[in-house]
């Protein structure tokens, strides 16, 4: 979670109980300054944000209050990478919510701010790898 959120992110614990009755314990990460958001995005890597921006079903993936909602394998981050989760597996939920305006298209925007995000990915190196260090 510090990774993900370049430890700029209040995160949270609680124990609660999942929609089949499982007890589990949820993680929150909660990012407020944009900057700070900006630059946890481009964590996940330039090749998984351009992928995202230009995928068919973005769309489906942006809610009615302006959320887009990414799932990520849990399997691949422990192995230290960074794949979309098909929805079979342990999965890493995330919401990232868009700043959209009246008159302002959720998808256009969502599109802009991934792709922008790819590019400051690429421009500091990261691949969608994660650093260990």
């Amino acid at each position: 979670m510090k990774w993900f959120t370049g430890g700029m992110a209040e995160i949270s614990r609680e124990k609660v109980r999942s929609y089949h009755g499982v007890r589990m314990t949820m993680l929150k990460a909660q990012i407020q300054k944009k900057k700070a958001a900006r630059q946890s995005i481009a964590n996940l890597g330039s090749g998984l944000l351009g992928e995202l921006a230009r995928s068919e079903d973005l769309h489906e993936r942006i809610d009615e209050e302006n959320n887009l909602h990414v799932r990520l394998k849990l399997s691949s981050l422990v192995s230290g990478s960074i794949e979309f989760s098909t929805g079979k597996e342990e999965q890493v939920k995330g919401r990232i919510k868009l700043e959209v305006y009246p008159g302002q298209e959720p998808l256009e925007i969502a599109r802009r701010m991934l792709l922008e995000s790819a590019r400051m990915a690429e421009e500091m190196g990261f691949s969608g790898q994660l650093d260990r260090d």
